[in-house]
């Protein structure tokens, strides 16, 4: 007698996994950082994957049977995604990318073909011909072909000539440490299922682990610009030398006087992408120092530093009588990247929007 579709504790789990997956894609979108799509495209086909193994453990497959290629676009896409992200991470950009997406798109095709088979009720029996395509040692070839790209990417392309590169080269280590965890956890499944001890939690442990790769990768993506700012797990990114060092006043001081007179002159803060790696290297100092005369100094962390900056740029231009500069996305003219952290941020500072400071009303 088959058994009826039911969930346990693990698939429940699972299954909220699947939906804080699509949440954690939502909240990327939000940020509209066109660089992370390729990774919120990389969390939703993870997503995917792991809605059709709940499918598969809780037995709704059968009644559900339209999702069974789902893992298969996924694990062809997560490679080329994430080695889009770290391409662009580096100024490069991806050739023949409809090579690099080929097996995804032709499952996208099968798919669709599978979906139209359920839809107008035919069958041409072609399951037995794609089992080549379907096979693991398939998947692992092509997932074990990406980590080799990306790890021959950072090799190429490790200069630590600026604080920027070595946090980059920090940051793109553990992605692929994250991405290699993922491969070796769907490797460990096609080498445990021969052996007698195997069953369901085993199943259960190795998805776990290729659950907490992917939204790893994905959550760090989301925090990215935290990282390059220094100021998300910075112990991990951003070894802290000399912690018992005692700065001298007047070190700090002069420090603090010439990056002020460089963010005056030069107005760095206009770049929407600056963080404070990059600031770092154009006023010449490590990451750590220039964090340090920031907080010591200002009493601020970085972003709030410049974003004060920001502040007074957009303050001068909505007092200008010059047209050109619109309310609407003065914001991105000062530097911020979100209109939303701009508003917020202006309002804090003279409680009324950018429309009524212009108007007056702050007088």
């Amino acid at each position: 007698m088959q058994q009826s579709p039911s969930f346990d504790t693990w698939t429940s789990g699972f299954l909220f996994a699947v939906a804080m997956g699509i949440f954690l894609c939502i909240i990327m979108l939000g940020s509209r950082n066109k660089r992370n799509y390729p990774i919120v495209l990389l969390v939703l086909s993870f997503s995917g994957i792991l809605f059709s193994y709940v499918l598969y453990w809780t037995k709704y497959n059968t009644t559900l049977p339209y999702f069974s290629s789902l893992p298969y676009i996924g694990y062809f896409s997560v490679g080329p995604l994430l080695y889009m992200y770290l391409l662009e991470l580096y100024n490069l950009k991806m050739k023949y990318i409809y090579a690099h997406f080929a097996l995804s798109f032709l499952w996208i095709g099968l798919t669709l073909f599978f979906w139209s088979q359920f839809v107008f009720d035919y069958r041409l029996g072609t399951g037995s011909k794609l089992n080549f395509l379907s096979h693991y040692a398939i998947i692992i070839a092509h997932l074990s072909l990406y980590l080799f790209l990306m790890v021959r990417l950072i090799r190429k392309s490790n200069g630590f000539d600026s604080e920027f590169k070595k946090i980059r080269f920090k940051w793109v280590r553990i992605l692929i440490g994250l991405f290699a965890l993922f491969l070796l956890s769907y490797i460990s499944y096609y080498v445990l299922i021969n052996f007698s001890f195997f069953n369901n939690q085993w199943d259960y442990m190795i998805s776990f682990s290729m659950t907490l790769a992917i939204y790893t990768i994905g959550y760090f993506v989301y925090k990215e610009p935290q990282i390059f700012d220094g100021e998300f797990i910075s112990e991990v990114f951003l070894p802290i030398e000399n912690k018992k060092d005692s700065f001298e006043d007047n070190l700090i001081n002069e420090f603090y006087n010439n990056l002020v007179n460089y963010i005056e002159s030069e107005k760095p803060f206009k770049d929407n992408e600056l963080r404070l790696a990059n600031l770092a290297d154009k006023v010449g100092y490590s990451t750590h120092l220039l964090s340090k005369v920031i907080n010591k100094k200002s009493g601020k962390n970085f972003n709030s530093f410049i974003n004060d900056y920001r502040l007074l740029e957009a303050e001068k231009l909505l007092q200008s009588n010059n047209n050109d500069h619109s309310v609407k996305t003065i914001y991105f003219d000062v530097g911020f990247n979100n209109k939303v952290t701009f508003y917020k941020a202006f309002k804090n500072k003279h409680n009324c929007t950018p429309t009524e400071y212009k108007r007056g009303k702050h007088l």
